[in-house]
């Protein structure tokens, strides 16, 4: 083991050149929000939200209308950010499974070019066990107990403090952070002044009841609208609460880097929030409240005018963006591509695929795990879902049905058989097989995610 250590990092380095015109950041820090959706935010259009640090930001750097996730699950998802690859070709299709050795991720290159790095994560999904911990000096996992199980998850201002900490001891180093914030994922209980600042009610309906929450997924009751307005605020606070304590990580960013560093945000997916009779859960379905994130880059000394970018862009399109803005030239192995092609003009148009990460029950042994799972292809203005299990297929049009609650599959044949021979090629490329590595066979994993709400 001891020889492939540097082999692997000469393979690194010589995959991962500097790049020949760029002058790069000397600093990136990376914000991920679990769970939040696009329209949660001001600068995204939603009238009640409080995301002043998210939105200035926006107002002076690059706001991606249309960012879509490729996976609607935490440590997928995250796998797909850090490692620029489709959860087929990295192995990961959902929480539990084990990164596999061969998936090198962005915080290993930047490392081998001089970074210091570090990740403070909020949450067990993306714990070391799982393998994202590689190529970073630091790994914060320090989780607290929480009602439903121990260590699973900690709040955004402990998060904050100890990137903060970490922040403050780099000194004029490059180096990567990245910032994981899970708060806005249910339950839905952020700190005061986050949860009554919008002064909704609470229904009868308890925010953090498990028998609640399950009656209501299954139909066992009804949601009344006293109850979604309280959940929408409660899902808010927690975001706006995220919000603040993102401020908190800039403000220790000493102002003489400021014009160096590349900050990014964005989202691993989003959440229903009672939208298609879908409530306070994500995974079984691909409707862009679950896929369609933010995205938002700034950076003084890379951007020189605010840009508002429709065309859509992908999660796997991060990681490529994170180190040309360092200067350092992706990997070919690289799905994605870097969008720093829009401070000279543009970027290629590109479609995005998407493949759900629900329901478990439904796997067997020797079948790839996302066999019978809802997969989407979108572009700027069609998308296109097919439905394995029931063999329903649906085509949306975005423009004039941005909730996507008009089926016109039979309107439009020629955009159904474009985008249909889009997916089709695809899942026919990628087929994986059977993937290994599944480890919520362990009975400690099972039940730290079974606490979170990720269940089988």
């Amino acid at each position: 083991m001891k020889k492939t250590v540097p082999f692997l990092a000469l393979l690194l380095l010589l995959s991962c050149g500097r790049g020949p015109t760029r002058d790069g950041v000397t600093g990136v820090i990376l914000f991920t929000f679990d769970t939040t959706r696009a329209d949660r935010f001001g600068c995204y259009g939603h009238v009640e939200a409080v995301t002043p640090g998210v939105d200035r930001l926006a107002l002076d750097g690059i706001q991606f209308e249309a960012c879509i996730s490729q996976v609607p699950t935490t440590l997928a998802s995250h796998t797909t950010i850090l490692s620029s690859l489709h959860p087929r070709s990295s192995g990961v299709p959902r929480n539990g499974f084990e990164v596999p050795a061969r998936v090198v991720t962005v915080a290993q290159i930047f490392r081998n070019h001089g970074f210091r790095t570090a990740a403070v994560i909020g949450a067990y999904p993306l714990h070391s066990r799982f393998g994202l911990s590689r190529g970073f000096d630091l790994y914060d996992e320090d989780l607290d107990d929480t009602p439903f199980g121990g260590e699973v998850e900690r709040k955004a201002d402990k998060v904050a403090a100890r990137a903060v900490e970490w922040l403050r001891g780099v000194g004029d180093e490059p180096f990567f952070l990245w910032v994981h914030f899970f708060d806005s994922h249910w339950p839905y209980n952020p700190p005061e002044p986050y949860l009554s600042f919008r002064r909704v009610p609470k229904g009868d309906f308890d925010p953090e009841s498990l028998d609640d929450l399950f009656a209501l997924r299954f139909h066992r009751r009804a949601q009344t609208p006293a109850d979604l307005a309280y959940m929408a605020a409660a899902h808010d606070g927690e975001v706006a609460f995220a919000d603040r304590e993102l401020r908190e990580v800039l403000d220790a960013l000493p102002a003489s880097r400021r014009n160096s560093v590349l900050i990014a945000v964005t989202a691993d997916h989003g959440e229903s929030l009672g939208e298609h009779n879908y409530y306070y859960d994500h995974g079984h379905f691909l409707w862009d409240n679950e896929i369609r994130v933010p995205l938002v880059l700034n950076s003084p000394k890379l951007i020189r005018k605010p840009l508002v970018v429709r065309e859509p862009v992908r999660l796997l399109d991060i990681a490529p963006t994170l180190l040309d803005a360092a200067g350092i030239r992706p990997p070919s192995r690289f799905e994605g591509k870097s969008l720093l092609g829009v401070l000279d003009g543009g970027i290629e148009a590109r479609s995005s695929v998407s493949e759900a990460s629900k329901p478990w029950d439904l796997e067997v042994s020797d079948e790839w795990q996302n066999r019978y799972k809802a997969k989407s292809v979108r572009d700027e203005r069609w998308k296109f879902v097919v439905f394995p299990i029931t063999g329903q297929k649906a085509l949306y049009d975005l423009d004039a049905d941005p909730g996507e609650t008009k089926n016109v599959y039979g309107d439009h044949p020629g955009e159904v058989k474009r985008l249909e021979a889009i997916l089709t090629d695809w899942m026919r490329e990628t087929d994986p097989g059977f993937q290994m590595g599944d480890l919520t066979t362990d009975d400690d994993v099972r039940r730290k995610l079974e606490a979170l709400q990720y269940v089988r």
